[in-house]
């Protein structure tokens, strides 16, 4: 997340100079370097080494993703867009929960090969599948810089630009804090959710396998929630008023994440009805903020905007990462969730009074 930090902003303005495939696919092909050797390292050195440029890998993917969704959907359907790329992320965690975790096992078993090759061949598969998706990207994306950027401005210029979009526009800063919270609420329910139902079910009296087991269905509801609402997502934001629906997002997301602390029994039947309202509002939070900035975010300066907008959620992950970790041993398990729940209850609030001033410049959106 550091390296995310530090590099997604400069990231973004490169790619109003270059374009977005070139980064695009040098991002995927340093993923795949690093997956590569991924499983040769000999001691801790090279391992930080190869950690450091697999996240530089992840921060040149993560900002272009998001700048390809700016740049080549049609007002009146990014919102579709945004949420069938959310069903691919989910089917993206789903494959690795279900195949690539099993990968070295099946090699093991089906192949007979040592258990450290079989290690070094499933960082080989990642690696494939990063090579393959470079090749889709480099046939798939238009070179050179997009056609509305006409003169070629300094980095540093650039980046002043994303910094100016949201101090200068109250609906960008709301998307900018909005992914602050967005990678927030993951980090709280990919981190913090399995460990505090697993730790319950322990002391509940189950062995921990059963304990865990129970706790991953659980989390399953989440994330199958999630899965079937972001299709649906996408065709409610693109017929509703962008800043509304992320003010309904982050109120759905508060009452789901602080509504979790009421929970007398983590594992009792009260749960469920919240765990759907979390998906639903994880989801919803994510989707939103990405389709409100890819509205707001002048053509111009679109790139410098979405490294921006990575920045904010590279920050939320390690800030939750590090502050829910710590009110999780000192408050209590729960205290993570109603910690996020209240960013997104302030940022609720304050996307009311943003939904209240006039739009910065002509919006079309299907009806």
């Amino acid at each position: 997340e550091i390296v995310l930090i530090v590099t997604s902003t400069l990231i973004g303005a490169m790619s109003d100079r270059t374009g977005r495939r070139i980064i695009f696919v040098g991002g995927l092909l340093v993923l795949a370097a690093a997956y590569a050797i991924y499983g040769y390292v000999d001691d801790l050195t090279q391992l930080i080494i190869v950690q450091l440029i697999l996240a530089l890998g992840i921060s040149l993917s993560n900002v272009m993703i998001i700048a390809v969704q700016v740049d080549y959907a049609d007002e009146g359907s990014r919102g579709k867009l945004v949420g069938f790329t959310g069903v691919a992320i989910g089917l993206g965690q789903l494959l690795i929960g279900v195949f690539f975790t099993r990968l070295p096992n099946i090699f093991v078993d089906r192949f007979g090969v040592p258990e450290l090759v079989a290690g070094e061949y499933t960082a080989l598969t990642m690696a494939g599948f990063a090579f393959f998706t470079a090749i889709i990207a480099l046939i798939g994306l238009k070179p050179g810089p997009p056609p509305h950027i006409t003169e070629h401005l300094p980095v540093r210029t650039l980046f002043a630009n994303g910094v100016a979009a949201g101090r200068d526009n109250p609906r960008i800063l709301l998307a900018y804090l909005s992914a602050f919270v967005s990678r927030g609420d993951m980090v709280v329910v990919g981190t913090f959710f399995m460990l505090w139902l697993t730790q319950a079910g322990i002391a509940a009296g189950m062995p921990a396998d059963e304990a865990t087991k129970v706790a991953g269905m659980r989390f399953a509801i989440i994330m199958m929630t999630a899965l079937v609402w972001a299709p649906i997502l996408g065709f409610i934001n693109d017929r509703m008023d962008r800043t509304t629906l992320m003010m309904l997002a982050l109120g759905v997301a508060a009452i789901g994440y602080i509504g979790i602390g009421f929970i007398p029994d983590p594992l009792g039947a009260l749960m469920f009805p919240i765990l759907i309202v979390i998906g639903i509002g994880q989801m919803s939070v994510t989707s939103a903020c990405q389709t409100l900035v890819g509205q707001e975010a002048p053509p111009a300066a679109r790139g410098s905007i979405t490294g921006m907008f990575a920045f904010g959620g590279a920050a939320g992950i390690l800030f939750i990462t590090k502050v829910g970790g710590g009110i999780y041993d000192s408050v209590g398990p729960a205290a993570p969730f109603v910690l996020i729940g209240l960013f997104n209850a302030a940022l609720f609030v304050y996307a009311i009074f943003v939904r209240r001033l006039p739009q910065t410049r002509p919006v079309i959106v299907a009806g």
